[in-house]
């Protein structure tokens, strides 16, 4: 039954002359492991094939989903790590081996004449895979990807005349966006594609016209069955399992989401463009377009004219100056990467900001996998712009630091005029029981110029003498007033202080015998407090909540606050220089309200009970 229908295929499609063609093709010289390269390169192409496709199932090709995608294909597909690391490592094998080749075609002479057209065949074939790894570079959509292609389209964009138009028809526009990735997802899964297959039908036509390039002292003939075939399937096993390792031990990487506003991004190119991106340090500043267009330009050109060389030169001169400009362009750019590599860990500000990168992809994973965040319905672009521990952090080391620290971190020197007190876990209970213990510490004391020329004074000398003279030396009372004064800060933004000041069950709170006694001596809380002196210090109605912290970072001036000092003294409002959304992630942070906090500064474990009438 099945020679019966084989019979009925040969006779619709000739299938068997074919395969009998092929594999009884002779072979000069006999089979040889030197003539794997072109038979992996097919096999390492049938795999990116494969798992491109499994791949693109669920992939999302958009600014605000790719990155949640390709998350979830890594941390949440079935196998989805491996598919996507094999597809990750085959890119870069297809490189590998297509210089291999490359090298071997060149040594055999298999580029001169009569297959000069299949040796062209080859550098296109060879231009399309670097396209698709330059186009897939981006696909990720994450901080790597994004300034790695950035930099390179605008490598491309310092061609004379052109360039500018090349730029923006690759980029899609003036800036680096969806239409940006669009148009590479376009041209890695659509165009590159079928420029490949129909680069490699021409390749492999050639190359069975023309036959394989017999060494020079070559004897007898062999059939393609079954010696080679098993040496070209065994180079593409081993290619398969050194694929799969890697992608097994390793995986493919996955930077955070891209942030275009992250400027001071360490962008580096990936490792087979790293020697292009060497050179133009070489040929920094006037002379960049040398760099960026006549280096490679010429060796493109010498690269495509040396089928040619036989006919100006003698034929073994010619193969020799061939097989020099190969080796010394393969060795260049070898030396190159390395130095790259060399110069990237001894410059000590690639490293801070490979480390800053690398904390920031830490920072998006974890916050993409914790069940009580996940990717934002906006898309990954806000998973650390909504992060308290990111935006907000960044906000502060913009704005606060240089009066106040934060776990001691500063961005003032430690003889700054002005210094605020450590913001980290503000208003918490452990926050304010140092605080109590000592005001003094330096964590708290802030010291500020009283006026032009005379010394400078203490702004919580009041407090200071208030734990000398009195303190609470009581643990149980100093439990007390801690855990009060911090329920104040879960009172909700819609009670009044009027609501509050009412409410019957107020003096039968724990602690607030102790709080009267002690702290409404200088601050007030609502009604209660200052007993008609004048006012030394901020209101604690609803200290630490987000409602009082956002008027005191927007106007400190603000009756109740710290309206009472001098304006020199005073912190300025940032009322006009942070966003509804910046303001947020500063209070979240100062309240300990974010993702990976222990749970002791968590403002269920640190903040006391959440405020109700009762």
């Amino acid at each position: 039954m099945l020679k019966n229908l084989g019979t009925w295929l040969d006779s619709r499609t000739g299938y068997k002359h074919l395969v009998h063609e092929a594999l009884e093709e002779p072979i000069p010289g006999g089979a040889r492991w030197r003539y794997v390269f072109g038979s992996a390169l097919s096999g390492t192409f049938m795999i990116q094939l494969v798992t491109g496709v499994l791949l693109m199932t669920s992939y999302s090709p958009s600014s605000s989903t790719a990155w949640g995608s390709v998350w979830y294909i890594t941390y949440k597909m079935d196998w989805g790590w491996f598919i996507r690391g094999l597809h990750h490592f085959g890119s870069q094998a297809m490189v590998i081996l297509l210089l291999l080749h490359m090298v071997q075609v060149v040594l055999a002479g298999a580029y001169r004449g009569p297959r000069e057209v299949n040796w062209w065949f080859g550098m296109l074939l060879l231009f399309v895979t670097l396209g698709f790894s330059l186009t897939g570079y981006l696909l990720p959509w994450d901080q790597k990807g994004f300034w790695a292609t950035k930099v390179a389209t605008k490598i491309a964009s310092g061609a004379p005349g052109i360039g500018p138009a090349i730029e923006k028809v690759v980029v899609g526009g003036d800036d680096y966006g969806n239409q940006t990735l669009t148009r590479f997802y376009g041209l890695h899964v659509g165009v590159l594609p079928a420029l490949l297959v129909l680069f490699l039908v021409g390749h492999i036509a050639l190359f069975r016209k023309h036959g394989v390039t017999a060494p020079a002292k070559a004897q007898g003939s062999e059939k393609f069955w079954p010696k080679q075939v098993f040496y070209d399937t065994v180079a593409t096993v081993v290619v398969f399992g050194v694929l799969a390792y890697f992608a097994w031990k390793e995986g493919a990487p996955l930077d955070a989401p891209a942030d275009p506003g992250s400027s001071n991004y360490p962008a580096r190119p990936e490792w087979y463009f790293l020697s292009l991106f060497q050179l133009l340090k070489k040929f920094d500043g006037r002379y960049e377009f040398v760099g960026t267009q006549v280096v490679p330009g010429a060796i493109v050109l010498v690269l495509l004219l040396m089928p040619l060389f036989d006919k100006l030169l003698p034929r073994r001169f010619a193969h020799f100056l061939a097989c020099m400009f190969v080796f010394s362009l393969v060795g260049g750019a070898g030396y190159l990467t390395i130095e790259a590599f060399r110069e990237d860990a001894r410059d000590p500000s690639f490293v801070a900001g490979r480390k800053l990168a690398d904390d920031a992809t830490k920072r998006a994973l974890m916050l993409a996998k914790d069940r009580r965040g996940g990717i934002p319905p906006t898309g990954a672009g806000d998973l650390l712009n909504h992060d308290p521990l990111t935006r907000g952090m960044a906000i502060l080391e913009q704005k606060c630091l240089g009066c106040h620290s934060y776990e001691g971190k500063t961005q003032a020197g430690p003889d700054a005029p002005m210094r605020g007190f450590d913001l980290a876990h503000f208003a918490s209970n452990e926050w304010i029981r140092e605080f109590l213990a000592d005001p003094s510490h330096p964590k708290f004391t802030a010291r500020v110029p009283t006026a032009p020329g005379a010394k400078t004074s203490k702004r919580l000398d009041g407090m200071v003498k208030w734990q000398e003279s009195r303190g609470i030396d009581d643990k149980n009372e100093l439990d007390q007033i801690v855990s009060f004064v911090a329920r104040l800060g879960e009172i909700p933004a819609d009670v009044t202080v009027e609501e509050w000041a009412a409410n019957p069950n107020l003096k039968n709170q724990w602690g607030y015998k102790i709080f009267v006694e002690n702290c409404l001596q200088c601050h007030t809380a609502g009604n209660l407090g200052s007993r008609g002196k004048e006012v030394s210090a901020p209101s604690l109605f609803a200290y630490g909540s987000p409602q009082w912290l956002a008027k005191m970072i927007k106007n400190p001036e603000t009756k109740g606050y710290y309206a009472f000092l001098k304006s020199h003294e005073r912190m300025p409002g940032f009322a006009d220089q942070l966003t509804p959304n910046d303001l947020e992630m500063v209070i979240r942070l100062l309240r300990d309200d974010f993702i990976g906090m222990p749970e002791k500064f968590t403002p269920q474990g640190g903040r006391g009970r959440v405020y109700t009438a009762d």
